[in-house]
């Protein structure tokens, strides 16, 4: 049975983010105000936390409003912050990420999560350079989106050869973790590579259901350049066509 995506913490964005459980998370912002949704698969998510945080009370992460912001706290955040274009949930930052982001917020943050919000900004290519500027040296980028069969929830679903170029070392990233989810009773994180096979065409293709791309990006220095973004297997076709001219 296929369960709603829902922008935020989710069962599956849980059990993604339980490896990240008691780290020094330092400050941190979400992209978009992000909701606490597990209460939805409470038994499954008491399950995960049992299992993986069994110190954890699962009861202290729920706040009244059904927001997140004391899940993040419990995770390892020293503060957090939350920005959108809107007012509508209560952001603490507002913001329009199809525009770049002011001076003052360049390398402010030591984690930032988003858990459905690059989908829904047009202009892609200036949301994921502000998530850049934004992070700090060794700082985390964690993204929860749409990879496949959600026509209609978002402006974009996402490939995994998309992050693999944008976090690639190229760009000053590197990524820790890659997975395809499942949006079913019983999906988990399907550990894939996090790195693509240069130069070679590796199709995931069809997809069952519903699927999320959750990606963890590490920033190891600060010098990022995406005006040169292009997948690695035709970057070995034009190169080879080059040197075979006379």
């Amino acid at each position: 049975m296929r369960i709603a995506a829902a922008m935020g913490i989710d069962v599956f964005a849980l059990d993604f983010l339980l490896d990240y459980r008691d780290r020094d998370l330092g400050d941190t912002l979400c992209l978009a105000r992000q909701g606490f949704h597990v209460s939805a698969n409470w038994q499954r998510a008491t399950g995960l936390l049992a299992e993986r945080w069994p110190r954890q009370n699962p009861d202290a992460l729920l706040q009244p409003d059904g927001f997140s912001e004391t899940f993040f706290r419990c995770l390892g955040a020293r503060s957090v912050t939350s920005m959108d274009v809107s007012s509508y949930e209560g952001a603490t930052l507002l913001h329009d990420l199809n525009k770049p982001t002011p001076t003052d917020l360049m390398q402010k943050f030591d984690f930032i999560f988003d858990g459905g919000t690059l989908e829904h900004v047009f202009n892609f290519p200036i949301a994921i350079a502000n998530v850049k500027s934004m992070l700090r040296i060794g700082g985390l980028f964690i993204s929860v989106n749409a990879a496949n069969n959600q026509l209609g929830h978002g402006l974009y679903q996402f490939s995994p050869e998309l992050f693999w170029r944008v976090f690639s070392s190229d760009t000053g990233f590197t990524i820790e973790e890659m997975a395809l989810v499942p949006l079913t009773e019983t999906g988990h994180p399907q550990r894939i590579p996090q790195t693509d096979p240069a130069g070679v065409r590796q199709e995931i293709g069809a997809t069952p259901g519903a699927t999320y791309l959750i990606v963890a990006a590490r920033h190891n220095r600060g010098e990022t350049d995406l005006s040169d973004i292009y997948q690695s297997d035709y970057n070995a076709v034009w190169t080879q066509a080059a040197e075979r001219r006379p």
